[in-house]
């Protein structure tokens, strides 16, 4: 009785990750088809951006019945909370009407299904299955893409910010176990990934992997081997080298995409004497000020695009008080940080791994890209951290 249990129990969670995860492929996938056939922006794309979320939520419809079973209090709470503050923002701000509506469906039909099916998982060792399954998708269609760029067969244009963050889920899973255990096999697949998003991709994403093999190391001088020392040995030798040579390895890599016909623009601005922030200064700037002048209630939610005439404010605690106001936007994002900061004290080191995988993800590019109302990724992590809060024993270093 008790292993049927346990068996649909793993079943169930086994739904819920290919739901939660599905998206990664199908995005990827999708964005091979729409540049070699260069349908982006056509008719016959949109066509096959509909078809790849019906398959998407056909996965979340299959897990629905495990979720609601596991959570249906949680799920009716979060909805009506979310719909009251919704109608609230809709009425207040009536200037954000337009940008509100564009929201409705990434918002609640994508970002909070994401944000409860995450906290549903029971059993984490199937999630990170599904997720190594779907890296290896991930990471197979992007070589396929980045090949296709230096063959000179397609082109993605100046830079794919899309394309380097739908790379950073393969990176990070592989960054991670080649950190546990040195391996060629993940060190190659680094390289080749590595090379891929600095070409092709942007900044946000390597700041990104650059925190997760921070807070990775850190982690890692609790329980440590000669193995790991020895790869920490090597890691670190060569980022000094690289930091004493970084401009003339800089202009080496270059030259190198250049001549394969890439103008990588993330090295281009590395190459910079100054930090250039391609302009979101002044959006932080405008965004910020205009909050200011309503301190108590904010901008409303999608405010920022008000503010800024459609775009968003490329910064989550920007956003977030934009939103929200100065006070209540403070507290969450005090909460947020929280939240955030606790799995990183885990005892359980796979889950603390797993945490930080997700902080990689879903709220490092949110510091300097996209908007958390419609950043799945963003909901994902925050689903699964909370369920780790409120699972796990802590211990804090003090």
């Amino acid at each position: 009785m008790k292993n049927s249990v346990l068996h649909r129990n793993r079943l169930e969670d086994k739904k819920i990750s290919i739901a939660l995860m599905s998206s990664f492929a199908m995005l990827t996938i999708q964005y091979l088809v729409l540049i070699i056939f260069k349908l982006i922006g056509t008719s016959t794309g949109h066509i096959i951006q509909l078809t790849s979320k019906g398959l998407v939520g056909f996965f979340y419809i299959l897990a629905l019945p495990a979720v609601l079973q596991r959570n249906k209090i949680k799920c009716i709470g979060i909805y009506f909370t979310a719909i009251f503050v919704f109608i609230f923002h809709y009425m207040v701000f009536a200037e954000n009407q337009i940008y509100l509506k564009l929201i409705i469906s990434p918002l609640f039909f994508t970002c909070f299904p994401s944000l409860i099916f995450a906290y549903s998982i029971s059993d984490w060792e199937v999630l990170v299955e599904v997720m190594k399954r779907v890296g290896n998708i991930v990471f197979l269609v992007g070589v396929i893409l980045g090949f296709l760029v230096l063959l000179d067969k397609v082109s993605v244009g100046s830079y794919s910010m899309s394309l380097s963050y739908y790379m950073l889920l393969p990176t990070i899973i592989y960054l991670n176990e080649f950190l546990d255990e040195f391996s060629f096999k993940k060190g190659f697949a680094l390289l080749i990934l590595f090379f891929i998003i600095l070409g092709l991709g942007s900044r946000g994403a390597v700041l990104s992997i650059g925190v997760f093999g921070i807070l990775k190391i850190l982690k890692s001088f609790k329980k440590m081997t000669y193995k790991k020392v020895l790869i920490l040995c090597i890691i670190f030798s060569l980022t000094i080298a690289g930091f004493a040579f970084l401009n003339k390895t800089l202009d080496f890599m270059y030259s190198f995409f250049r001549h394969f016909g890439i103008n990588s623009r993330s090295i281009a601005l590395f190459l910079r004497e100054s930090i250039h922030l391609s302009g979101r200064e002044n959006i932080y700037d405008k965004v910020f000020s205009e909050t200011l002048k309503n301190p108590l209630l904010g901008l409303g939610l999608a405010g920022d695009r008000m503010a800024i005439g459609g775009g968003y404010a490329h910064n989550i605690f920007i956003e977030i008080l934009a939103n929200f106001g100065v006070i209540a936007g403070t507290f969450l994002s005090i909460a947020l940080l929280y939240i955030i900061s606790r799995p990183l004290f885990i005892e359980d080191t796979k889950k603390s791994d797993m945490a930080i995988i997700w902080i990689s993800i879903g709220f490092i590019p949110l510091l300097v890209s996209g908007s958390y109302l419609t950043d799945l990724k963003f909901w994902i992590m925050t689903g699964l951290l909370l369920s780790l809060n409120q699972k796990c024993k802590l211990k804090l270093n003090i």
